[in-house]
């Protein structure tokens, strides 16, 4: 590969983008652990990191949530548009830790809702 003077931009593929990208939240994330005020502290959100699914796995998620691509995404494309969707889903976070708390006080699980559901029918 050789270095163009006369280009003054560079391309850089979405795997390697995406590499860059998270070794730049994670420093971000080890300078602001000190405490700092930044408003990036304040709204701290877990990532989850979806790259290490399985391209069904995210093809079965887009097509569950019916998420509008274009055809042929490559494995990073279709984990950023996910990743973009996973995070932007509104959560009660109250409500769904009392459901799960509730459920594993009970020993239930969904499973035995939706049986329980369907012996009530008969």
């Amino acid at each position: 590969m050789k270095y163009n003077l006369i280009v003054r931009h560079l391309y850089i593929c979405d795997f390697h983008k995406n590499f860059i990208q998270s070794v730049r939240n994670k420093r971000k994330r080890k300078t602001s652990d000190d405490g700092g005020d930044s408003p990036e502290h304040e709204t701290d959100v877990p990532e989850v990191d979806l790259f290490q699914l399985q391209v069904n796995t995210l093809r079965r998620y887009k097509r569950h949530y019916k998420l509008q691509t274009r055809p042929g995404l490559n494995k990073a494309q279709l984990a950023e548009t996910v990743s973009r969707h996973f995070r932007n889903i509104p959560v009660n976070e109250k409500e769904t830790l009392a459901y799960f708390i509730y459920m594993v006080k009970n020993n239930k699980s969904r499973l035995d809702q939706k049986s329980e559901s369907s012996k009530q029918l008969e």
